[in-house]
């Protein structure tokens, strides 16, 4: 059994008012599992996301800026952090594309009556009103960090901080091929790839995929339904790439070698032919790699190695 670690949490701030979520990042969440998650000695409602994150929900404080400890604990022992309370507003999320859309929790105090929701000074595209500390509204197009506030009975609230993203773009995908079974470890290029939260092939979600950098995302293919080429995208808080696909494989099949014998010094060309070989990544003669060509789909040339 192991002790909890936090390595972050996001937002690592809220308003007195309570009742945003909060991402708590670490380790040994599961292992064993967490019993209690606290800001400053106050039990927050959580869920235990994985052994790596926990989504726990801000309790309320008492009025006036803070700065208090949060607690997560298991059998094992316990870890702590930092969270501040404050007057502003809490948004979540706190980014999203520049062409806007996406939907916003925003926390706070004294939100009753609201008539406007700005980003920046821009009006939000609608907003809804669920309580009086807590609205949600959609972003409306933007760029860059912009303050959002709320205007109320006549007064505006102190701001919360909104981040438009820039969209992705992707690149390149290596390889373009694998069979159809799946498990085929693919790397994406691009730029603006650092908040990827999804990657599908053909609509049907990565067998798992990790962030490696802003411009590089690998992902492991899930099965596919046919042989065929499908639209690989990747899907970020800036919005969704287009332009790569990938081909599924059935598996190959060989039917005739020409000529079926020679020097046992090799570097004879010899024609391969059967199905399903366009995307040939290999070919070994009794285990040793050799050159080769794809001529079509029912076609390799290879030169032989030299014999064992």
């Amino acid at each position: 059994m192991a002790v909890p670690t936090i390595t972050g949490l996001s937002p690592s701030s809220g308003t007195t008012a309570g009742g945003n979520p909060v991402v708590i990042t670490g380790t040994n969440f599961h292992t064993p599992a967490v019993t209690s998650v606290t800001f400053d000695g106050n039990s927050a409602v959580f869920t235990i996301n994985s052994d790596s994150r926990i989504t726990a929900t801000a309790p309320t404080h008492a009025a006036g800026s803070a700065t208090v400890t949060v607690t997560v604990t298991n059998a094992s022992g316990s870890a702590t952090t930092r969270y501040s309370y404050g007057s502003g507003l809490t948004l979540s999320p706190t980014q999203g594309p520049t062409g806007g859309g996406t939907i916003v929790d925003i926390y706070g105090t004294d939100l009753a009556g609201a008539n406007a929701v700005l980003f920046g000074s821009t009006a939000a595209r609608s907003f809804t009103q669920l309580s009086a500390t807590h609205l949600r509204a959609v972003s409306p197009v933007g760029g860059g960090g912009v303050h959002a506030v709320v205007a109320a009975g006549g007064s505006t609230s102190s701001p919360g901080y909104f981040y438009y993203l820039p969209a992705p773009f992707a690149s390149r995908i290596s390889p373009t091929a694998g069979p159809l079974a799946g498990g085929t470890a693919v790397t994406i290029t691009g730029v603006n790839l650092f908040t990827t939260n999804a990657v599908a092939f053909g609509g049907v979600p990565a067998t798992s995929f990790a962030v490696v950098s802003d411009s590089q995302v690998t992902a492991v293919s899930p099965a596919g339904a046919v042989a065929g080429t499908v639209q690989v995208k990747v899907t970020t808080a800036g919005g969704v790439t287009v332009g790569l696909s990938f081909s599924y494989d059935n598996p190959p099949t060989v039917s005739g070698l020409s000529p079926v014998s020679g020097s046992a010094g090799g570097g004879d060309t010899v024609t391969i032919s059967g199905t399903n070989l366009a995307h040939t990544e290999t070919v070994a003669f009794g285990g040793i790699p050799a050159r080769f060509g794809v001529i079509n789909s029912n076609t390799v040339a290879a030169v032989t190695p030299p014999a064992p």
